[in-house]
């Protein structure tokens, strides 16, 4: 009887684990996109300065913000009559030229975060982050969870220095504002 009770409940919770790990893995995947969603809205909220060939989006080291970014950028958006291009690298060396970087948790670290300021230098590129106190380590826009939602923080100063102009609908969503 205790043998049975066991085995009852050992699968039970096996059972629980398994439900909680596709909960778990369907809202990564839900989050992912609302932020491939925000990316996507940030070119709207910024004054470009004009560049030549696509509006380039480059994201590190996240394949799920990757595949909803083309899935989108797939469709025909344009950014100031210029194609979206996304480009996946591993790494922040490997980033090419590009308008707007995304760094996600794993790659947003004040000493990974030092070095795509410092690769991008004083260059037109808005870098996007998703880590706490990504800001103070030279960040443009940062995701935060707020009130259980994908919000975002942004440092006008940053954005600025960059030579990009925000407008007033990013900068006064921003949960910081």
């Amino acid at each position: 009887m205790r043998t049975q009770l066991f085995w009852r409940s050992a699968i039970v919770a096996v059972a629980a684990i398994a439900m909680l790990t596709v909960q778990t893995r369907t809202a990564s995947a839900q989050e992912d996109k609302y932020k491939a969603m925000f990316v996507l809205n940030f070119t709207k909220q910024i004054d470009w300065p004009a560049t030549k060939g696509n509006f380039v989006i480059c994201v590190v080291n996240q394949d799920e913000v990757f595949e909803a970014l083309n899935s989108m950028a797939k469709k025909g958006m344009m950014v100031d009559d210029k194609a979206i291009s996304v480009v996946g690298v591993k790494n922040i060396d490997e980033a090419p030229e590009c308008q707007i970087l995304y760094l996600p948790s794993s790659e947003s670290k004040a000493d990974k975060m030092g070095s795509a300021v410092e690769k991008f230098g004083n260059a037109a590129t808005l870098i996007v982050s998703d880590c706490q106190g990504a800001l103070e380590s030279g960040s443009c826009i940062n995701f935060v969870m707020a009130d259980d939602k994908i919000k975002y923080e942004t440092s006008k100063a940053n954005i600025e220095s960059r030579g990009l102009k925000a407008n007033l609908y990013l900068l006064n969503n921003a949960v910081n504002n």
